[in-house]
């Protein structure tokens, strides 16, 4: 009798130690957490401050050279250099000289456009052995001053005094369209001077609206001279304005079937024909 009560109540006590969880096996592990991968286009935080560079780290940086100042005369090398010069009445003008060799072209920008109308001719000077001075007129590109054509003469014998003043010599002055002007204005007053030794001329004209030449300022051309021009364009008088130069060293060139006028000449298709003639000219006036 005491052993069938016993069987029941043991097996009342093994349920419910089950329920507890028990006192037989080993306690629940559980896997340690981990962090979650970065996404794609994050980075993850770097667990230590980087060192900062030392001094011999911080002294071996490279540094930005300074700029070169501009050269005493003469001017070492081909450049290309930077160039500021003073006009008589007080203007601050802007240019760029490029090239090595006493042979030199000073190059009148086209009005309204600037110098970079020269830039094919000028390069193809450079590689001949010339010295080349391209600048702005007054008012104009990184020139002081106001705008002012009708002081585009002084510019220009500015232009040409500053590059004599570095031992340029012979100079050949070279104007393009309106600028044609004040190119032979500065010649005529230097007749007898000697600073300019030639003049050449891509689609003159006599006057514009603004300037103009007078009879006297041709017939004081004694100087050799290169006249260039296009068959078509109605604006350049070439033929009439060399019929009218002074001085027996003078050259005329008409090119046919085309109406491209100044600076522009040099990118057409005469283009090549253009530049030869101004350096053949340079030349004739570098050996006369």
């Amino acid at each position: 009798m005491k052993r069938s009560l016993l069987v029941p109540a043991l097996f009342l006590i093994s349920l419910l130690l089950a329920a507890c969880g028990g006192f037989a096996g080993s306690p629940p592990t559980f896997a340690p957490a981990t962090e979650p991968a970065a996404s794609a286009g994050e980075t993850s935080a770097p667990t230590e401050a980087p060192e900062a560079a030392g001094p011999e780290a911080q002294a071996a940086a490279p540094t930005t050279p300074p700029p070169t100042a501009t050269p005493e005369e003469p001017f070492p090398g081909e450049g290309p250099w930077e160039v500021t010069f003073d006009t008589a009445d007080g203007v601050t003008l802007a240019g760029v000289v490029s090239g090595e060799g006493p042979g030199a072209f000073v190059l009148v920008p086209m009005y309204p456009g600037g110098p970079e109308g020269w830039a094919p001719f000028a390069q193809q000077a450079v590689e001949q052995g010339f010295r080349v001075l391209t600048f702005d007129l007054r008012g104009r590109g990184a020139s002081g001053g106001e705008a002012d054509m009708t002081s585009a003469l002084v510019d220009v014998q500015a232009a040409v005094a500053f590059l004599a003043g570095h031992e340029a010599d012979p100079i050949v002055l070279v104007g393009a369209g309106q600028s044609t002007i004040p190119a032979i204005q500065a010649a005529a007053q230097d007749a007898g001077n000697g600073v300019i030794d030639g003049l050449a001329l891509l689609s003159p004209l006599p006057e514009d609206g603004v300037l103009q030449l007078g009879e006297s300022d041709l017939q004081a051309l004694t100087l050799p001279t290169l006249w260039l021009g296009a068959r078509t364009d109605m604006t350049q008088q070439a033929e009439s304005m060399f019929e009218q130069a002074g001085g027996d060293n003078k050259e005329l060139w008409i090119y046919e079937g085309t109406s491209l006028r100044g600076t522009y000449l040099l990118e057409g298709a005469d283009g090549p024909d253009v530049t030869r003639r101004l350096l053949e000219f340079a030349a004739r006036v570098s050996e006369g």
